[in-house]
């Protein structure tokens, strides 16, 4: 979890109250969300408090007698109020981000990219001089990291392959050919 998430998590914990009044807390996010100077923040702030009401409403779903009777749950008319306000201000966000931003869309192309890395890799790790897991649980934590801009990011792509061939964890020539499969067949991940 980075720190944005972090934060956003804990902004969670402490606003979000299942029985109160959905306005004060939308209140409450459209004045945290000035805190934050760039819309990348915004918006991995506003992604990641989404999961989080996710989550809880799919909990209270779970238990909740008036399920399937629309407007008699105050619990869950809260949440789908709170659901949809914050989905009004990620979309708001996401049309003020600057190209050098990763959005939604190029956020999901990249995790895709990264997972069909690991697969192959994942197909060639029998018998190779490099620690797989390592690799598996560098590049998953690379996309916590997309509140960087593009530029940032591939360099610490880069820069996480580096100090894998420096560390030993990695051969150079392995490096080399993670990076000539990403620039070959995962356009867009290294800038």
């Amino acid at each position: 979890m980075n720190l944005i998430q972090d934060q956003a998590t804990r902004f969670y914990e402490w606003k979000f109250n299942e029985y109160g009044n959905y306005q004060e807390f939308i209140s409450e996010v459209r004045t945290q969300l000035y805190e934050y100077r760039k819309n990348a923040h915004k918006l991995e702030f506003l992604e990641h408090l989404l999961t989080l009401l996710k989550q809880g409403f799919d909990g209270h779903l779970a238990v909740c007698q008036h399920k399937k009777e629309k407007g008699v749950c105050d619990v869950n008319k809260n949440y789908e109020n709170s659901l949809f306000f914050i989905q009004n201000e990620r979309d708001e966000v996401i049309e003020y981000l600057p190209k050098t931003e990763f959005n939604l869309q190029e956020r999901s192309e990249i995790n895709d990219s990264l997972q069909k890395i690991l697969e192959d890799l994942n197909k060639i790790k029998i018998g190779q001089e490099f620690t797989y897991d390592d690799i598996f649980e560098e590049l998953n934590e690379l996309k916590e990291f997309y509140f960087l801009n593009k530029k940032h990011w591939s360099q610490m792509l880069i820069g996480r392959l580096t100090e894998m061939v420096a560390s030993g964890v990695i051969s150079e020539s392995i490096s080399k050919d993670i990076v000539e499969t990403v620039v070959k067949n995962y356009d867009g991940i290294i800038q």
